[in-house]
């Protein structure tokens, strides 16, 4: 009886460990995220996230390029070719550098900007700006909350530089559901950012929800993005090394 509770003991603490474990960030350096774009139920287009190890003024950083494409039956009532390259600290993902070359219907916008971490400035063409943090993109904050996801808040804050424009935003888990896309069936977690000071947090008063797998991974499988005409869904399709 005392060996069998040494056993189950052992087996509770290895258990408690593995549930705390926090995310490896470099798990899905240099893999392509490939997704299937999806509007009202009709295929859309296509899209992907890719990060890999790179360097910036001889620093390890972590790039993360992405680029969404609707196709021609798509583009007829919405046209997109977004293309946007973020170069991330490789610690805590946060905004280094950006280059956004944004179409998205009559919005047409290119926008580069260097983040000064020892000066504590964002510079851009249109001059410097000061902050009082680290600020990620939104596109980083996909990354980087999914660790933050292992812990018990539901909450979480962040001050996010896009397009020129520095907002506080506040992620918040807001439920769970399983859904099946092409690359399977999970259970899921689903979050949602919001702005602390009720402004919109995208453009066209858009609205975004992202599907995490519900497991170690926490794989973001499904991204909903809100545009002027309904929904643009990114639904995970494979994983290229």
């Amino acid at each position: 009886m005392k060996y069998f509770n040494l056993i189950t003991i052992s087996i509770l603490i290895t258990l408690s460990i593995r549930a705390h474990e926090s995310i490896d960030i470099y798990d899905i350096v240099n893999k392509k995220l490939n997704y299937q774009l999806e509007f009202k139920n009709i295929s859309a287009g296509n899209a992907f996230i890719l990060l890999e190890k790179d360097s910036l003024s001889n620093q390890p950083v972590i790039k993360l390029r992405s680029e969404i494409k609707t196709n021609k039956f798509i583009d007829y009532l919405y046209k997109i070719r977004n293309k946007i390259t973020i170069y991330m600290d490789e610690h805590d993902l946060s905004l280094i550098k950006v280059i956004n070359k944004i179409n998205e219907g009559s919005y047409k916008k290119n926008h580069h900007a260097l983040v000064d971490i020892n000066k504590m400035k964002i510079i851009n063409k249109k001059g410097e700006k000061e902050i009082a943090q680290r600020v990620y993109s939104p596109l980083s904050i996909i990354f980087s909350i999914r660790e933050k996801l292992q812990n018990s808040k539901n909450t979480f804050h962040y001050k996010t530089y896009s397009n020129g424009k520095l907002k506080d935003i506040d992620i918040s888990l807001i439920g769970k559901e399983k859904i099946k896309t092409p690359f399977g069936e999970f259970n899921t977690l689903i979050i949602t950012p919001t702005s602390t000071n009720n402004e919109t947090v995208f453009k066209n008063n858009g609205d975004m929800k992202i599907w995490y797998t519900d497991n170690k991974q926490r794989l973001p499988i499904k991204i909903e993005i809100k545009i002027t005409f309904g929904s643009i869904i990114l639904l995970l399709d494979n994983i290229e090394s």
